[in-house]
C-alpha cells in the first residue's frame, strides 16, 4: 500500500524520531483491531496494514475553524477513522496539527524545571497529603511500588481550578518560591491541553457511532488534572522503574514529554514498544473510562516508564476526567445481542477517591474497572 500523503511540516516533526523507532504518520487511516465491528462507526473502515508502533495522526482537520465537533457527527471522517482504529489497536497514538503553541510549551517546560530545581524543603510547603491529592510529592505508588520520580499535580474541581472538591484543592507556589510565572503558565497550558482532549473525546464518540458531542455533558464540571513529572538520574535503572506498568483511570490522556525515550506501551503480544518523543507532537492514550464507555472496543493500554542513569526526563500528562457525579457504563452503540454489556455502571467520584488512596499509600489491591465486569 502507498503511504498516505502528509504535510511537509508534519514530516519534519518526525525526522528526529526515525532513528529511535519506526512510526507511521497517518491522515485518516490506521490498522483496526479485528474486534471492532464495521457497524459501530459511521466512517469507512480502514484498509491499511497494521503498524509496528503507535501511529502519528495529523488532527488539524479536527481543530480548524470549520472542523465541527458537535452535533450529529460533523467531524472529519478520515481523521475520526484513524483515531478510532488507533484506540482499538494500540490505545496509544501521537498527534500533530493540534494547534498548541510551541513557545507556550517551551515556557511550560522552563517553569517545570525551575520548580523541581528548588530545594526539597521549599517544595515541602506544597506537599500533597492524604486528604488533598494536589501538590508536590516524591513518594507516589504505582501498583504499590514507589515511583522513581517527583511530581506536582494541579487539577479541576467541578470544572474550576479555584474550587475545593472531593480530592482537595490546588496548592500554588507562593512568594517564597520566587516563581511568579509558574501559576499563569501552568493555567494556560492546562486550558490548551483540555481543549485538545475534548476534541479527541468528540472524535472518539463519533468513531463509536454516536454524535460527536455525546459525552460533552459528562465533562461540563470535569475533574481533570495536570501532572508535572520530573525523573531524576537513577543509579541502578535495572532495579527501578520511574512508573510501574498501569492503565490510566480517566477518559483520555494528553502527554507532553521531553526528548528522552522512556515511555513504553505493552502490545497485544505482551511485548514492550517504545513511544518515542516526536518534536511538536503529543502522546495520546485512552483510559479506563473510555474503555468502559466503548464496551471494550477501545483499549486502555498498559504502559510504563523506564529509568535512566545518565538522562534526566520531564513529562506532563493531562488526565481528562469526567464529572464526579458521572456514572459510566457501555454506551448504546457498543452493546448488541452479540456483544452484551461487559461492565456495570461505575461512579467516577467513588472510583477516583479509591484510586488516589492507592497512589498515596499501600492499601492492598488497587481498584480496577475489572472489579465491575459482568460475569
Amino acid at each position: 500500500l502507498k503511504p498516505p500523503l502528509v504535510s511537509t511540516s508534519a514530516q519534519s516533526m518526525l525526522s528526529t524520531a526515525s532513528a529511535l523507532v519506526a512510526v507511521t504518520l497517518i491522515v485518516g487511516h490506521a490498522a483496526p483491531r479485528s474486534s471492532v465491528p464495521k457497524t459501530v462507526a459511521r466512517v469507512t473502515p480502514s484498509t491499511s496494514t497494521a503498524a509496528a508502533s503507535p501511529p502519528v495522526i495529523d488532527i488539524s482537520p479536527l481543530v480548524s475553524p470549520h472542523a465541527g465537533g458537535a452535533g450529529d457527527g460533523c467531524m472529519d471522517e478520515a481523521t475520526v477513522a484513524a483515531i478510532r482504529d488507533a484506540c482499538a489497536d494500540w490505545g496509544f497514538f501521537l498527534i500533530v496539527g493540534h494547534g498548541i503553541d510551541e513557545q507556550m510549551v517551551d515556557r511550560f517546560y522552563e517553569q517545570k524545571r525551575l520548580f523541581f530545581d528548588l530545594p526539597s524543603e521549599v517544595k515541602e510547603r506544597v506537599r500533597r497529603s492524604a486528604d488533598n491529592s494536589k501538590g508536590w510529592y516524591d513518594d507516589e505508588l504505582t501498583k504499590n511500588k514507589v515511583d522513581w520520580k517527583q511530581g506536582f499535580d494541579v487539577g479541576a474541581q467541578d470544572g474550576s481550578l479555584d474550587e475545593r472538591g472531593l480530592d482537595g484543592a490546588n496548592q500554588w507556589p507562593d512568594a517564597a518560591f520566587d516563581l511568579p510565572e509558574f501559576e499563569p503558565t501552568v493555567r494556560s497550558y492546562f486550558a490548551e491541553a483540555h481543549r485538545v482532549a475534548m476534541v479527541l473525546v468528540r472524535a472518539m464518540s463519533q468513531g463509536l457511532g454516536m454524535p460527536a458531542d455525546h459525552f460533552d455533558s459528562e465533562f461540563d464540571r470535569h475533574t481533570s488534572y495536570l501532572r508535572l513529572n520530573y525523573y531524576p538520574l537513577c543509579p541502578r535503572p535495572q532495579d527501578h522503574l520511574c512508573i510501574s506498568p498501569h492503565t490510566d483511570a480517566g477518559a483520555v490522556t494528553v502527554l507532553t514529554q521531553s526528548n528522552v525515550q522512556s515511555l513504553q506501551v505493552q502490545g497485544s503480544d505482551g511485548r514492550w514498544y517504545d513511544v518515542p518523543p516526536v518534536p511538536g507532537a503529543f502522546v495520546i492514550n485512552t483510559g479506563d473510562v473510555m474503555q468502559v464507555w466503548s464496551n471494550g472496543l477501545y483499549n486502555a493500554p498498559v504502559h510504563r516508564v523506564i529509568a535512566h542513569e545518565d538522562k534526566v526526563r520531564y513529562s506532563s500528562p493531562y488526565f481528562l476526567n469526567p464529572n464526579y457525579s458521572c456514572d459510566y457504563a457501555p454506551i448504546p452503540s457498543c452493546v448488541t445481542d452479540a456483544r452484551p454489556s461487559k461492565y456495570r455502571p461505575i461512579n467516577w467520584g467513588k472510583f477516583r477517591m479509591a484510586r488516589f488512596a492507592g497512589d498515596f499509600a499501600d492499601v492492598g489491591e488497587e481498584t480496577q474497572i475489572s472489579d465491575f465486569e459482568i460475569a
